[in-house]
Parts: structure tokens; sequence; C-alpha cells
């Protein structure tokens, strides 16, 4: 093998196991994560309007998955959100959560310790979306 095809390959290589780990997003308000560029922003379902904090998120570019959530204060626009959307299972979002489980970060919830009576769940541009109303924070994986 000649030395231009053994370093073509070493950068193939270090670009797979580089995206391996998680790219995180943090932001504490929504001016903050208005300001970044759209790439970054794509990781994030279209539901985020003004209201929202706490804003969070990693992504996995070798797999093309994303586990994210934020915090809201419009109940009545997010109610309207899902209303308008398609509704799936709860079951539907854990068997989404435990084929990437590996990848779930230690602050996503884990659905079946949650009242269940406060949970609704959309899907959404290959987002799965969980609303829990009670404290008011939207869970979201992207996954294909």
């Amino acid at each position: 093998m000649n030395k231009v095809k053994l370093l073509i390959i070493f950068i193939l290589m270090t670009f797979i196991f580089s995206c391996r780990d998680g790219y995180e997003q943090h932001y504490k308000t929504f001016e903050e994560f208005y300001e970044k560029n759209e790439r970054n922003k794509g990781w994030f379902p279209s539901i985020i309007y003004s209201d929202v904090t706490e804003l969070r998120n990693i992504s996995y570019l070798d797999s093309g998955n994303a586990f994210g959530k934020f915090t809201y204060k419009n109940s009545e626009l997010y109610d309207s959100i899902f209303s308008r959307n398609n509704r799936i299972s709860l079951e539907l979002f854990d068997d989404i959560v435990r084929k990437n489980i590996k990848r779930r970060p230690d602050w996503f919830p884990d659905s079946k310790k949650n009242d269940k009576s406060n949970l609704d769940v959309i899907k959404r541009k290959g987002f799965y979306i969980l609303k829990n109303e009670n404290g008011k924070k939207i869970y979201f994986i992207l996954s294909s």
C-alpha cells in the first residue's frame, strides 16, 4: 500500500473514532441558543421558542442521533404544539431510548420512574419528543 492510501485511511479512521464521543451543547437562555449557527441548532427540534431555558443536548455524528432537553414556561403554547402533531405511545418512546441506551446521558429521564399521567409524546421530523407537564420540561431523542 502506498503512503497516500495509508494517510487517507488514517484520516478516515481518526474522523470516525473522534465522532464516537458526543458533542455536548448547553445554553442557559433562548438568546444564547439563538446566537448559535444553524448546524448546531439542527440537533434540536423545531419547537423551541423564546420562553425556553436550560437547553441541553448531546449529539453523535457517527450514528446521527441525539438526546436533549429544555424547560419551557408557556404551557398553552406547548399544549398546542402537542395537540397538532402525531402522538405516539410512551412505549414507542421507551423503545427508542432502549435502542440507544448506551448513549443515553445520566440527565435523561427514565420514563418508567415518572407519573405517566403527566407525560405526552409526539414524533416530529425524526425527533421523538416527550413533554413532562409537572416540571414543564421537554425531553427529545433524534433517531432514525
